[in-house]
């Protein structure tokens, strides 16, 4: 048994050979760590993807985000998505059951004036970058559906139907049936997430407005045109500097 004395010489003969290991694995440790949260390949190897991963790359996200910008998720999930991966090997579209949700939080984080938290922020853009990003609760229609309530059942995790996934023919948007829940604000994803944006396009279409919108228009110009031909600029003109539709009735 060591005495007290004898364990200080070896802890202290050891000592370079501790810092010597420390110094030398502390670059490939963090260039690990780098590798694995602030670059896209980390997660794109694996992950089973219909066109999210060209989608992403082709997008202005592609330039300016990793994937754990949008994406969090527990430490013990990502072992088991990877003995899923060894075990299982999903394919595509199969396998792909449901689209992943985002929330607002982390949309917020780049596209809302005075986001509460931007700790999510991790790809190469830098926070000062952030800052020039036009936002969206600044601009008139974005900002008026932000302050509006709907019934609709939100689109997180939305198990993907067998026309959505490939297999079956797409049903057509006036035979679809929108499921109601309890009353809650609209986010981001009601208009920019669901089936209709996989893929990583999150430009909002006709058929995220119809949700909503189903009775607003019925002429023949609006079924062939679509809606965003005409609101489109709506929501990028900023708030303060549309009018009232009384005031603009008052000046005419």
């Amino acid at each position: 048994m060591f005495q007290w004395p004898q364990i200080k010489l070896i802890l202290l003969f050891m000592l370079p050979s501790i810092m010597l290991g420390v110094l030398a694995g502390s670059y490939p440790g963090y260039q690990l760590y780098k590798y694995t949260w602030y670059n896209a390949n980390f997660c794109t190897s694996c992950h089973v993807h219909d066109y999210a991963t060209i989608g992403w790359a082709q997008s202005p996200h592609g330039a300016t985000t990793t994937c754990h910008d949008c994406h969090h998720q527990r430490l013990r999930d990502y072992l088991k998505e990877m003995i899923v991966m060894i075990k299982d090997r999903p394919e595509f579209p199969k396998d792909l059951h449901h689209t992943p949700y985002v929330k607002k939080e982390l949309c917020a984080a780049c596209h809302v004036s005075n986001a509460a938290d931007k700790s999510t922020i991790t790809g190469p853009f830098e926070l000062e970058d952030v800052k020039k990003i036009p936002k969206v609760d600044l601009s008139h229609l974005h900002s008026l559906h932000l302050k509006k309530k709907t019934e609709l059942k939100l689109l997180n995790h939305h198990e993907l139907s067998p026309s959505e996934r490939g297999i079956e023919k797409l049903q057509p948007l006036h035979e679809m049936n929108f499921e109601r829940a309890e009353s809650r604000n609209i986010t981001c994803a009601d208009c920019h997430g669901g089936p209709q944006n996989r893929g990583h396009n999150f430009s909002a279409v006709d058929s995220s407005c119809i949700r909503c919108h189903q009775e607003t228009h019925t002429t023949k110009v609006t079924k062939e045109v679509g809606c965003r031909f005409c609101h489109f600029q709506d929501f990028m003109i900023p708030a303060n500097l549309k009018k009232p539709l009384k005031e603009l009735k008052t000046e005419n």
